[in-house]
C-alpha cells in the first residue's frame, strides 16, 4: 500500500482540517509560469477569476454575461493540425461504421461542429475521434481529458485495447477487434473489492508501455486479471479518506479535556448539506424539474417559471445527492471529478508558515492550494482546472480568498448568490 499512503500522507494528516507544508514559497513565479501555459481567452478569465478584485454578486454575473465556454468544435480544432474537421470525421465514421448511413453520420458530425451550446461527446466517442484524428496517446489524453475532464484509464477494461492500439498505429477497427479478445480475458476475473499497491494505474501504464506486441499484452492481461477494474482506485482511496475525515469532525481541545461531548459522527445527508451545498444546488435543480413538470401539466406564468440558465446547467450538471455518494461509497459508481474538488476543499487547511516565516501572503496561500489541487485531479486521472469551465472558474474564483477559511465563506456565498438558498 506504499502509494496509496504516499498520496495521503501528502494531502491529509486524518484531521478536520489538513494543515499541508509547502516547500516553495515563491507564489508570483508560479503565477507567472501558470498565465504563460494558457492561451490569450483562457489568461483573460483566469486573471478575472483570481484578481481578487470581484465580489461575489459580480463574479456571477462575470460568468453569467462573459464566459465564453469552449465548443466541441474548438477541442477539435485544437487538435486536428491542419486537417479538415468535417471530412476527416465523417469519412472516418463512415469507414468505422458501415452500419449507418452517411446522411445520419452527416448529420452527428454537424451537430458536433455548429452547436454553439458546447454540445459534448461520450468519453468512447471521444476516443474513436482521436483514431480519427491519428493523435499520439499524449495527445489523445489530452483531447479526451479536454472533451470529458477524465484522462485515458489504463485499468479500464473498456480503454486497454484503444490505449494500446493508438501507441501502436493501428486503426480503430483493429482496436475494436484487440478489445472483443481483451474483454473475453478480463472476464474471467473479478475486480478486488480492496485495493492493493498493484492496482494502481501508474503501476500497469509502466508495464503496458513496455509491451510491444498484441502477443505480449494479451499475456500480460491473462497473467494480471485483477489488476484491472473500470473505476478509479486512487480516486476511491482519496475519496475515502476525506468522507472519513468528515464524518468525524475533530473536537477542539477544550471539548477533548472536558470529556463530555460526545463524538459527533455525520451522515452523508449532512455533509451535503454542510460542505456540498445541497441546500443552495439540489434544492434549485429540483425547483426546476418542478417547473418542467408544471409546464406539461398547466402554463405557468413567466414569474413563476424557474429555468437554468447554461451557466447554471454546467455549474450544477451531475452534482452528487445522497444515492450518488452512497454507491460511491459502495464502489457502485465511480468518483466523480467534481466531488473530489469539493471534499478537498472541505478538508484541506491550506499553507501555514513555518516557524521563523511571516505568515503567507494571499498569492502564496493561492498557488500552493491550485498547485495541490490541480496535482489531485492529475493523480486521480482527471483534467486539471480550466478556466473557461464555469465550475472550475467559480474554484479558482473561491480559492483565491485571504485564507483558507474564507474559502468555505466565499464558496457558500456564491452558490446562494447563483441558485438561491432552501429556507
Amino acid at each position: 500500500m506504499l502509494i496509496v499512503f504516499f498520496i495521503i500522507k501528502k494531502y491529509y494528516n486524518k484531521k478536520r482540517k489538513v494543515v499541508i507544508k509547502s516547500k516553495n514559497r515563491k507564489s508570483d513565479d508560479k503565477k507567472v509560469g501558470i498565465e504563460k501555459e494558457m492561451t490569450e481567452i483562457s489568461g483573460k478569465f483566469y486573471k478575472e477569476a483570481t484578481s481578487g478584485l470581484l465580489s461575489v454578486q459580480e463574479a456571477v454575473d462575470f460568468l453569467e454575461k462573459e464566459a465564453k465556454i469552449r465548443t466541441l468544435r474548438e477541442k477539435l480544432e485544437k487538435f486536428s493540425y491542419g486537417k479538415e474537421l468535417r471530412t476527416t470525421l465523417v469519412n472516418g465514421l463512415v469507414q468505422n461504421h458501415p452500419d449507418l448511413s452517411k446522411d445520419s453520420i452527416e448529420r452527428r458530425v454537424r451537430g458536433w461542429l455548429n452547436n454553439q451550446k458546447n454540445e459534448s461527446v461520450r468519453k468512447k466517442d471521444a476516443i474513436e475521434i482521436c483514431f480519427l484524428l491519428e493523435l499520439s496517446v499524449e495527445d489523445a489524453d489530452a483531447l479526451v481529458a479536454l472533451i470529458s475532464e477524465e484522462r485515458l484509464h489504463w485499468r479500464s477494461p473498456s480503454e486497454i485495447a484503444y490505449i494500446f492500439a493508438l501507441k501502436q498505429g493501428m486503426t480503430y477497427l483493429e482496436a475494436q477487434k484487440l478489445n472483443q479478445r481483451i474483454e473475453k480475458i478480463l472476464s474471467e476475473g473479478t475486480e478486488l473489492k480492496t485495493i492493493e499497491e498493484n492496482q494502481f494505474t501508474p503501476i500497469v501504464q509502466s508495464k503496458i508501455e513496455a509491451l510491444d506486441t498484441e502477443k505480449e499484452l494479451l499475456q500480460y492481461l491473462k497473467r494480471e486479471t485483477l489488476r484491472f477494474g473500470k473505476y478509479h482506485n486512487n480516486a476511491y482511496q482519496l475519496f475515502m479518506d476525506m468522507i472519513t475525515i468528515l464524518e468525524h469532525p475533530e473536537l477542539s481541545e477544550e471539548e477533548e479535556r472536558a470529556e463530555v461531548f460526545q463524538r459527533e459522527k455525520l451522515t452523508i445527508r449532512d455533509i451535503l448539506k454542510e460542505y456540498l451545498y445541497a441546500g443552495n444546488v439540489l434544492y434549485a435543480k429540483e425547483a426546476v424539474r418542478a417547473v418542467k413538470k408544471d409546464l406539461k401539466e398547466q402554463s405557468l406564468s413567466k414569474e413563476e417559471q424557474f429555468m437554468f440558465t447554461v451557466i447554471q446547467e454546467k455549474v450544477s450538471s451531475s452534482w452528487p445527492d445522497e444515492t450518488t455518494l452512497s454507491k460511491m461509497k459502495s464502489r457502485k459508481a465511480d468518483v466523480t471529478r467534481k466531488v473530489l474538488i469539493l471534499l478537498f476543499l472541505a478538508t484541506d487547511s491550506g499553507l501555514e508558515a513555518e516557524e521563523g516565516e511571516d505568515e503567507p501572503s494571499r498569492e502564496e496561500v493561492f498557488a500552493d492550494l491550485y498547485q495541490r489541487l490541480n496535482d489531485m485531479l492529475l493523480q486521480c486521472g482527471f483534467s486539471a482546472l480550466d478556466p473557461r469551465s464555469p465550475f472550475d472558474w467559480l474554484i479558482l474564483y473561491c480559492i483565491c480568498a485571504e485564507d483558507i477559511f474564507d474559502v468555505e465563506i466565499r464558496m457558500k456565498e456564491v452558490f446562494k448568490e447563483m441558485f438561491g438558498e432552501k429556507q
